[in-house]
């Protein structure tokens, strides 16, 4: 039973994180499913040191099974952390860097760069970076705003070359196979960019089947498993493990599978091999992310 880990969730405050691991319990016993650690992208922390006490209280409580990020919400206002920020978290045990862009070009600006390279020289990732929103959808209905914040993360990116990156939601070209072609050129042209799967498993039916599993196993290196789960209730804890439990089918059988972790469509599995299951759902956690190796050993994997 290989271990899993959910790049991308919303765990927020330490009261909802006992049914998180109700929610492992589930799937360990009734589905034979190790889902062993979480990345929290929404926590309390700031940049002068506020919620390290929170930080230190999920630490110890739950010994690596939830690791938490820095988050910026506000990109229009510059980024919240400053250099001798990142680090100080970092050393602390603080995993990535979290920023929602959203469907706006300041992340391009140069005020900015400074944060950026101190993260490329001490390697803590950007971790779930959510640049524009998926378009065409009720999210983002213009074009051209969608591209303007596209272009201004690749701008970022031609800056930073060794900054690492997974960003969220397949960068949003996810929706036709085109987009997939365009995601393609991306992963091609800047090699420390990664993507996760978070909150796209419901559109796998808008590409081509082959072509969407040749792509995932060719790049299978770069994706990363996530979900964009948030709170989750003491009453739906079950219905949440069933959730996981059809994204992992359509990496692993080519079960026809209704919806994903949202969603609602018919999707027909991957069924990925074996070997690139466990790049998507740990092994490139463990490459990209601090500490993510040193917790699942000390955890016993």
């Amino acid at each position: 039973m290989i271990p899993r880990i959910d790049v991308h969730a919303h765990v927020r405050d330490i009261e909802n994180m006992a049914n998180y691991t109700e929610v492992r319990r589930i799937l360990k016993e009734e589905f034979d499913v190790d889902l062993a650690i979480w990345v929290n992208l929404s926590s309390p922390l700031g940049p002068r040191g506020e919620g390290v006490d929170y930080f230190e209280e999920v630490e110890e409580k739950y010994q690596g099974r939830f690791l938490t990020c820095l988050s910026n919400h506000k990109i229009s206002k510059g980024l919240k952390f400053s250099p001798e920020e990142v680090v100080e978290w970092m050393d602390r045990g603080v995993v990535g860097y979290k920023i929602w862009v959203g469907v706006s070009p300041a992340v391009n600006h140069p005020a900015n760069d400074p944060t950026f390279t101190k993260m490329e020289q001490i390697g803590l990732p950007g971790a779930s970076v959510h640049v524009s929103q998926p378009y065409p959808t009720r999210w983002c209905e213009d074009p051209v705003k969608f591209w303007e914040a596209q272009k201004a993360w690749e701008r970022v990116l031609d800056r930073h070359p060794n900054l690492i990156v997974v960003n969220a939601h397949m960068l949003d070209f996810f929706n036709s196979d085109e987009q997939l072609d365009h995601l393609i050129y991306m992963l091609e042209t800047y090699p420390n960019l990664n993507v996760d799967l978070a909150a796209r498993f419901q559109q796998f039916h808008r590409m081509d089947w082959g072509k969407l599993r040749d792509f995932v196993i060719k790049y299978s290196d770069r994706i990363l498993f996530g979900t964009d789960i948030g709170k989750i209730n003491s009453d739906n804890v079950r219905e949440v493990a069933e959730r996981y439990n059809r994204c992992f089918q359509l990496l692993e059988t080519d079960s026809v599978v209704q919806g994903g972790f949202f969603g609602r469509a018919e999707i027909k599995g991957l069924a990925l091999p074996q070997d690139i299951v466990e790049k998507i759902c740990f092994r490139n956690a463990v490459r990209i992310y601090p500490r993510v190796g040193d917790v699942l050993e000390r955890l016993g994997y």
